[in-house]
Formats: structure tokens, C-alpha cells, sequence
């Protein structure tokens, strides 16, 4: 099955001690990136880079051949921003991309934009990390949020479980104003 690779799902595959049905769940299953996982990667590295300029270098081969073997997610760029711009106007959801002013490195919206590619290329996401996704969920349907670490897709029942329900009322449409 293809999905949307996440950052925390790929850099599974370079940790010195990988959860093996992670590694399983990528080699059995077609994972593409979309520009904002490629840039997200490329700020660890920089700031690796800072600190240990050899592991650097070993991330930056580790990750030219990531890229190389997997797809990105180039086109349909005019829906893809559209999407990310609604994620991004929705009130409830601006602690997943407002970075923390008082973080060492503040994220810049990669779960949004993450998410938006989904969205627009109708591919569900694959990620160790899904609480971000389940959270923009809540307003705007991803197309599957697959989660690695308990190997399972979120469910509603799942969904429940995880992030804070809404009530009917709380729920906008924010693509018909876009």
C-alpha cells in the first residue's frame, strides 16, 4: 500500500536500534515524502551539523539514498496550498503549527502541510507519531492515519481514545470560505 511518510517514520530506518515492525511496515509498503518531510529531514541534519559534523555527513548519505528510492510528492501545488491554507486559518488547530517561541528549534507547520498533501493526494499518512494528525482530523478528513508504533490504524473509537472530541457545533468548514 502506499502511504505518506513522516519524518519520525523514516529516521526509523538510520536509529542505531529500529523497532523491527517498523522497519518491516516500510519495506512492505510503498512510502513517498512530500517537500515538507524532505525539508523537516534537512533541519535535523543542519543542526546536527552544528554539533557532530560526522554524523552529518553519515545522515546526509543515509538520507541522498532515502530520497532516491522514494517518490515525492511534487504536483498538484495549487490544491496542496489551498489545503494547507485552510489547516492553517483553523482557530483550534494553531498550537500544531504556531511554533513555541521558547523552543530551541521551533517547528514551522511540517504536520499541517503534511497533512494537506494528504489530503489533496488522497494517500493516508504513516506515522510513529500521530496525535498532530488526529488533531487536524478532527476538522479536515485525512484520507488514512496510520499508526507504526501499535501498528494499527486509528479508528474512531481510537480517535476518542487519543485527542479530545469535538462538538458539532466546533466543526467548520473551512475549505467552502477558501
Amino acid at each position: 500500500m502506499k502511504f505518506i511518510a513522516t519524518t519520525c517514520l523514516i529516521s526509523e530506518t538510520h536509529k542505531p536500534r529500529p523497532r523491527q515492525h517498523i522497519l518491516d511496515f516500510i519495506a512492505s509498503n510503498e512510502m513517498v515524502f512530500t517537500p515538507a518531510t524532505l525539508i523537516d529531514i534537512e533541519r535535523g541534519i543542519l543542526r546536527v551539523t552544528q554539533t557532530n559534523p560526522a554524523k552529518a555527513a553519515a545522515l546526509r548519505e543515509w538520507f541522498a539514498q532515502e530520497r532516491a528510492r522514494r517518490v515525492i510528492l511534487t504536483g498538484r501545488a495549487r490544491e496542496t496550498s489551498k489545503m494547507l491554507a485552510a489547516i492553517l486559518e483553523c482557530r483550534h488547530l494553531k498550537y500544531i503549527w504556531l511554533p513555541d517561541p521558547k523552543s530551541k528549534h521551533p517547528s514551522y507547520g511540517v504536520h499541517a502541510a503534511t497533512a494537506a498533501a494528504a489530503i489533496v493526494h488522497e494517500l493516508p499518512i504513516a506515522a510513529a507519531g500521530i496525535k498532530a494528525y488526529l488533531a487536524i482530523n478532527e476538522y479536515f478528513s485525512i484520507p488514512g492515519i496510520y499508526d507504526v508504533t501499535s501498528d494499527r490504524w486509528c479508528q474512531a473509537e481510537y480517535l476518542k481514545a487519543k485527542v479530545k472530541r469535538l462538538r458539532p457545533t466546533d466543526r467548520v468548514n473551512y475549505l467552502s470560505a477558501a
